[in-house]
């Protein structure tokens, strides 16, 4: 695989996984969402910076 192509499926991985992890939070956080959905948000960008640097140092 390109990098082109592991770029594409780790996007849509990871929008995957945001999505999941919103469902999660509104399942079982009933009182305190807003912190759910916040390190939800945070998992995901720390994520989908691993993923963009360890790329980026793909040959």
């Amino acid at each position: 695989m390109n990098k082109k192509q592991l770029e594409i499926i780790y996007s849509i991985g990871s929008v995957a996984l945001l999505t999941v992890l919103f469902i999660l939070v509104h399942q079982t956080m009933q009182q305190h969402q807003e912190y759910g959905f916040m390190g939800a948000l945070v998992a995901f960008i720390i994520i989908t910076s691993l993923v963009g640097l360890k790329i980026n140092q793909m040959e």
